[in-house]
């Protein structure tokens, strides 16, 4: 009897406890009218992160992107709910209102978990969901599917640290499905694929693929548990899980778009090149990570000067099921490298050029040399590497109509190009302009940015790829930091960025601080408005690089050229203006294109034997830009039309010939 007793008090003492957690948990949750109708109504949900907001990037783009990814939501037929902590209340779908609220906090937001939520709550602070903090909001609101972009993992060297990030025991207690696209290969990835087996989290490769997908690559190297093809077979196993009373979240990893992967390849060899520097020097524990983004900010990059091998199949052979064997086709070898094309552009168009550059002192590395002197170029600046570093080499395999089939891009070398050799190179020359492009380490740019400087050069940096173009900015940033210039602006004074390499270079600058603030949004408008070619965003890119980069050649591919400058009488005024783009014959090869105006604009600054101020400023009217502009766009053209990635039809004529 006394058992029986105490049994029905204790029933009754925990039911007593279920309704004031459930009144609680009431006055703490506000969910938007938006999504409390689509909950009630049995209407699929998708829970958001907030921190991406927050910490992610900058006002105002990281508030027009969640927007952009709330529709995306809508589109596909579901309610968008963004979750975040305001006010002392955890909002479950956000309005305008809180969404510019917490893009306008930025990094003063909390970066709230699991931990984090009752301290953020308690005190009615703003906070920022993590994975965790919102598959702990999303499962007590009754949402079962939260999409972000990754989640996090074991840390390299966690058995020393114990750095495990908290999504791994969340999604190991809270019921909530994470569709996202991996984990970074940052992180150490077979042990955080055996934690989250330990915690019991089924793991679905989601796609074709049994590859669990690594963020940035849609292949890791290892296997997912699971793989499911369908969204009727990954709502079967929430479902069921649910039944089951399982308290575990699960991870549907969907691997990137294939149009990304060529740019999620550079990054990736970039994250191998840094892990085995860490594994060589023995940096271990709390000091791995650090290095380790540290070391892929630097190495981020494909350029210099490089082999290119380009391999096609026979039209006769069919593709599918390719076997381990050799199969009829073309091998075609040439030399390449960004860094090698703009000099080779600029030298065929009349200016005493010389390439900086690392290469191994192997075949490929002695070929460059010798054709760079075969055109009648000084090799004097090629510096042979120590033994064991091998020339770059980009080696692509394509099918009979042209597509890539895989390519493997060796480009190691491309991050050992020193301090000291770009020294002697400024040591022997007395350059008059220096093109620099994003492919070289952080230390090679600064190194070479500050010697430009000193002899009173005209920079102009060429940003290379979306992942590289930051490059640049990080350079300047630790001269900044060093005090080795009072100012970094207009130490650079031209960049040549395509839209989303300028709109990415904006973003980076605003977070190191290198820029102040954003344009006022009227003037951003009035100016896309005057300029229908470009973009809001390309515009608020423009004006935001303004102080730091003073002359801007933006790349609008089929649209022509963007050009922005200041006044020669007035040199804070920003001019905008549209070059107009030049039509091509057949075009046979795109590959040099936006290399050889670069090239055509070094060329073109050495014959006006440009000059720049104390103060940076290159004595150029817009108008004598605008005219050098639509001259180097005619050795794009001629790239257009050759085979070659830089047309050997390039003369000194081409540019200079009214």
């Amino acid at each position: 009897m006394a058992i029986a007793s105490l049994h029905k008090l204790l029933v009754q003492n925990r039911m007593s406890r279920v309704r004031r957690y459930s009144s609680h948990l009431a006055t703490c949750l506000r969910l938007s009218p938006v999504v409390r109708d689509a909950l009630a109504n049995g209407a699929p949900v998708v829970a958001l992160e907030s921190t991406i907001i927050s910490h992610g990037m900058p006002y105002p783009q990281n508030v027009e992107t969640a927007r952009q990814v709330e529709q995306i939501v809508k589109e596909n037929g579901a309610t968008p709910a963004t979750i975040a902590l305001i006010d002392g209340k955890i909002h479950v779908g956000l309005g305008d209102a809180e969404l510019e609220q917490l893009g306008k906090s930025g990094k003063s937001a909390i970066k709230t978990s699991r931990r984090d939520m009752a301290a953020v709550l308690s005190q009615r602070l703003l906070g920022a969901t993590t994975v965790s903090g919102t598959m702990v909001a999303a499962h007590m609101a009754g949402i079962q599917v939260f999409a972000t972009g990754g989640i996090g993992g074991v840390h390299r060297g966690a058995e020393l640290t114990m750095d495990v990030s908290a999504d791994l025991t969340e999604l190991g207690r809270t019921p909530v499905a994470v569709v996202c696209a991996g984990a970074k290969s940052i992180l150490d990835l077979p042990k955080t694929l055996e934690f989250l087996e330990t915690q019991g989290v089924p793991v679905v490769a989601y796609g074709e693929s049994r590859q669990f997908p690594a963020f940035f690559s849609p292949d890791s190297g290892l296997l997912a548990p699971w793989a499911m093809q369908t969204p009727e077979q990954v709502a079967r196993l929430i479902k069921t899980n649910t039944e089951l009373g399982l308290m575990t979240g699960q991870v549907i990893a969907v691997p990137i778009p294939n149009e990304y992967a060529e740019r999620s390849a550079e990054i990736e060899r970039a994250i191998g090149v840094a892990v085995r520097e860490s594994e060589e020097q023995g940096i271990k524990g709390k000091e791995c990570t650090p290095f380790l983004l540290q070391r892929i900010v630097e190495l981020t990059g494909v350029g210099g000067a490089a082999i290119d091998v380009t391999s096609q199949i026979g039209a006769t052979q069919a593709t599918e099921g390719l076997s381990a064997t050799s199969y009829p086709g073309t091998v075609l070898t040439s030399i390449g490298g960004v860094g090698q094309n703009i000099a080779r552009a600029a030298h065929y168009l009349g200016a005493p050029t010389y390439l900086v550059s690392a290469i191994g002192n192997d075949a490929h590395g002695h070929s460059i040399k010798l054709d760079l002197a075969r055109i009648g170029m000084n090799p004097a600046y090629l510096q042979f590497q120590a033994d064991g570093a091998r020339t770059a080499v980009y080696n692509a395999l394509h099918q009979p109509n042209g597509d890539l089939l895989v390519a493997v891009a060796d480009m190691d070398i491309n991050g050992m190009l020193s301090e000291q050799q770009i020294s002697e190179a400024f040591d022997g020359l007395e350059p008059g302009v220096v093109g620099l492009d994003g492919n070289i380490s952080t230390l090679a740019l600064s190194t070479a940015t500050m010697l430009a400087a000193s002899k009173k050069a005209c920079v102009v940096f060429e940003p290379t790829s979306v992942p590289k173009c930051a490059s640049v900015l990080f350079a300047l940033s630790s001269i900044g930091r060093s005090g080795a210039a009072s100012s970094v602006s207009g130490l650079v004074q031209i960049i040549t960025p395509n839209a989303l390499e300028l709109q990415e270079m904006a973003k980076v600058a605003l977070e190191l601080a290198l820029v102040e603030s954003v344009p006022p949004a009227s003037l951003v408008s009035e100016i896309a408005d005057d300029h229908y070619q470009l973009s809001v965003d390309t515009v608020r890119a423009a004006l935001t690089l303004f102080p730091l980069f003073p002359i801007q050649i933006i790349k609008l591919g089929e649209k022509g050229v963007a050009v922005v400058s200041p006044l020669l009488r007035d040199q804070r005024r920003p001019v905008f203006r549209h070059i107009s783009p030049l039509k091509p014959g057949p075009i046979v090869n795109s590959n040099g294109a936006g290399d050889s105006l670069v090239g055509a604009m070094l060329a073109l600054l050495h014959s006006k034997q440009v000059t720049v101020s104390s103060a940076g400023h290159v004595d150029l009217s817009p108008e004598e830009i605008d005219d050098m502009v639509l001259r180097a766009q005619r050795a794009s053209i001629l790239s257009l039309e050759s085979p070659l990635a830089i047309s050997d039809k390039l003369t000194p004529r081409v540019i200079l010939d009214d």
